[in-house]
């Protein structure tokens, strides 16, 4: 009894990773728009935006890199971590060893 247990918080502690996961690729997603929306509002021949220009151009590829990451590197993390606590919950049944 105690191993479904342990199944169950494994399987909610993955679920909140998961969840936490999606809401950082949101938000992330919702930084760069805002970020392209700036470029695309400022003036290039100001000299008060020339400054945030490149500060948001250099924010924007910052941002880019980090959604690449997200999406291969941590999203492969995130799927093994999810087979293996259905292989857990298999092994527990007896079904897989």
């Amino acid at each position: 009894m105690a191993e479904k247990k342990v199944y169950a918080i494994c399987k909610a502690k993955v679920k909140a990773i998961q969840d936490a996961y999606d809401a950082l690729i949101d938000t992330t997603e919702d930084y760069k728009s805002l970020l392209t929306t700036l470029i695309a509002e400022c003036d290039p021949n100001d000299e008060n935006d020339k400054h945030l220009l490149v500060v948001a151009n250099l924010q924007r590829n910052t941002v880019n890199s980090l959604i690449g990451t997200l999406d291969t590197e941590v999203h492969d993390d995130l799927t093994r971590l999810s087979d293996r606590v259905i292989r857990f919950k298999h092994l527990e049944d007896g079904i897989f060893i």
